[in-house]
């Protein structure tokens, strides 16, 4: 009976240690490293290509010139790492998670206003990186051959 336990737990092992991939095919999801572009596979952009295109999207959605974007540049970046911390210190509590996102939000709203000047594009800036996600989102589907995304009314 021992010996068919031994077996059994033996086997056990066996299987699921070849069920795991490879390490060569073992990635980690915040690793950034200059080997790891390589394997990223054909037709995907690196971190880099994506961040320039977001610069890009973002300038062009709300129409920056070069004064409003040398200033709004460092303003947004600032607000990023505050909504980087936010949700790496209250992911645990929602209510808290949320509040801490309104006021970040907040003040991004206040420490634009003498950069761009209109509550309309102060608002267009405040929903930009949604938009920038959602048609990012839209174009991985489209890329991997996933079905087109739904219309919403």
């Amino acid at each position: 009976m021992k010996y068919l336990l031994y077996t059994l737990a033996l086997s056990m092992v066996m299987i699921t240690t070849n069920a795991q991939r490879p390490p060569e095919k073992r990635s980690r999801p915040n690793e950034q490293s200059e080997h790891n572009d390589d394997k990223r596979g054909p037709g995907r952009p690196s971190r880099a290509n994506i961040e320039m295109f977001k610069t890009k999207f973002i300038t062009d959605q709300l129409a920056l010139t070069p004064q409003e974007a040398e200033a709004f540049w460092p303003v947004y970046n600032e607000y990023k790492n505050s909504m980087r911390a936010v949700y790496k210190e209250k992911k645990e509590n929602e209510i808290e998670l949320q509040e801490a996102v309104l006021t970040v939000r907040k003040k991004l709203a206040s420490a634009l206003k003498p950069i761009l000047k209109s509550d309309t594009r102060i608002n267009d800036a405040l929903k930009v990186d949604k938009e920038f996600l959602k048609k990012a989102r839209n174009e991985m589907t489209r890329r991997h051959g996933g079905p087109p995304p739904a219309k919403r009314d």
